[in-house]
């Protein structure tokens, strides 16, 4: 065992070493950008729930150094409260698809959308998706042409708007952590040809890749992951573009790392079933430790080595005080190289190195048994006001019908499904609204190849918004024989009938 750890660190230490060397020699920028060609580019733009950055993004895109006919704009407005009626205004050419469905869609079907409305549109090069809470320089078009002719997919930097003094403590262990993250990691691993994980605030993706892969699926960070391999095992890296920057406030950069449990199950899971070198080296970068990892390794195995003397490695060798010490000393000055290359001043390191509590604390305190008991101090301090009541589903994998149950229940104002099939149960997280609720667990039978045969999810069913917290109520628009033109045919989101068709969401167009 003590061998197995030792070879562990010893691999990682190795892919530290490389990444310092990799960034010592820096590529010479090209001052023009130029290119033979200037890309044609479908710029979709997604905002959900509050609008406020819009107006500026669609600004600072319209003010491009760019030629005007080599873009196209589309703004996603999915479930926007009070959208700006600057980008309704005909002559700034500008198109919206604003979806009032009685829930949002989500950034991953809003994108599969475009992707398949535009998939055989000509002279088309490529897609640049963006989240709306975003600035960008002028030249951000102008940068992004010139990498598309060098990388078919790729993300740009992301910086902090705000300023230093501004931000709390945890806001900036959360940006070094992630300056170092973009400016070593990512920076290295991209002159290296090696995939970073992608992040689906701003990416730019080549038209004929997207075809070949296929509509997105990035419901959570463990999606991104598993796109990223998707990408992957098509032997395509995602770049990392640090001469290209997209600015966010601090409250909207999140951390994309996936937690160890979901990366160590990604990496069991996909580990043998590697097509090329890129999947196969990103599979084992997912359990990759962190610096304070890796520094507890080795004091045990000091320690270790000290009280029972040399080790075996797999009976390759004998692995002595003396080795460890070299490659302890080896991982030390990769990791001061690192901090050199991810340009983190000095005043910043402390940052930086609170990250592994930040990240343990985290781990902690959403640990299954310590989450339990903060829930329920959490709800012992209040009085609840519940309602529940039980209905009867159906659940298909397409060939077969699974009757099961499902209890509604409605806490203080909060919705939530508890799904009941025999003597099994899942229970949802607490949503403002039941239909989010239904949507979850919609989404968790899906990740088993279920159907949940509910109205919500049917193609016939039209939401009734009445005004209601749950907004349960809708219209059945079938017409099964028998029925009278014109009728009005009321239903509930739950209710289920031989007629259901699984709603396909292309037809939002």
């Amino acid at each position: 065992m003590t061998g197995l750890i030792y070879l562990y660190v010893t691999i990682f230490t190795v892919f530290y070493i490389i990444f310092a060397f990799a960034n010592i020699k820096t590529k010479r920028k090209v001052r023009d950008k130029y290119t033979s060609k200037d890309s044609n580019f479908c710029i979709v733009v997604y905002a959900c729930g509050e609008a406020g950055y819009l107006e500026n993004l669609i600004k600072q895109l319209k003010n491009q150094s760019y030629p005007e006919e080599k873009y196209s704009i589309y703004v996603v407005l999915d479930k926007v409260e009070n959208p700006p009626q600057f980008i309704f205004e005909t002559d700034l050419g500008i198109n919206v698809l604003n979806i009032n469905n009685i829930e949002p869609i989500g950034k991953s079907q809003a994108y599969s959308i475009f992707a398949e409305k535009f998939s055989d549109v000509p002279n088309l090069d490529g897609y640049i998706f963006m989240d709306a809470k975003s600035y960008i320089d002028n030249d951000f078009l102008e940068n992004a042409n010139y990498y598309s002719t060098k990388y078919k997919v790729f993300i740009p930097m992301i910086e902090c708007i705000n300023s230093a003094e501004s931000l709390k403590f945890w806001d900036n262990v959360k940006l070094m952590y992630s300056r170092y993250i973009y400016k070593f990691i990512y920076k290295a691993r991209t002159k290296l040809g090696l995939t970073n994980l992608i992040n689906t605030d701003t990416f730019v993706i080549n038209r004929d890749l997207l075809n070949k892969i296929g509509s997105f699926d990035f419901r959570d960070k463990i999606s991104e992951t598993n796109y990223t391999l998707k990408l992957a095992k098509e032997n395509v890296a995602t770049a990392f573009i640090d001469d290209i920057k997209v600015y966010r406030d601090i409250n909207d950069i999140e951390l994309r790392t996936p937690s160890l449990s979901k990366r160590i199950g990604i990496f069991w899971h996909n580990i043998t079933k590697c097509k090329n070198f890129k999947t196969f080296e990103y599979v084992l970068s997912l359990i990759t430790p962190n610096w304070l990892i890796f520094l507890l390794i080795y004091l045990m195995l000091i320690s270790h080595t000290a009280a029972f003397g040399s080790f075996s490695v797999l009976g390759l060798f004998k692995a002595g005080y003396d080795v460890l010490l070299i490659t302890f000393i080896l991982f030390i000055l990769a990791f001061s190289a690192s901090l050199l290359n991810a340009g983190i001043y000095s005043k910043d390191y402390f940052y930086l190195f609170a990250y592994p509590i930040y990240s343990i604390g985290h781990i902690i305190i959403n640990f299954p048994p310590v989450r339990a008991i903060r829930n329920f101090i959490k709800n012992k301090n209040r009085h609840h006001n519940i309602e529940k009541m039980m209905t009867d589903i159906i659940v298909t994998d397409g060939q077969k019908d699974y009757y099961c149950k499902v209890e509604l229940i409605s806490d203080d104002g909060l919705a939530r499904v508890k799904f009941i099939n025999k003597k099994k149960t899942y229970t949802t997280n607490n949503h403002l609204r039941m239909v989010d609720a239904l949507k979850e667990l919609s989404q968790k039978l899906s990740d088993y190849g279920m159907t949940l045969k509910i109205c919500q999810n049917c193609k016939y069913f039209q939401p009734t918004v009445d005004g209601s917290t749950n907004m349960v109520k809708g219209v059945c628009l079938c017409k099964f024989e028998g029925r009278v033109e014109g009728d009005i045919l009321p239903t509930l989101i739950w209710n289920t009938c031989p007629n259901f068709e699984k709603i396909n969401v292309v037809n939002l167009f």
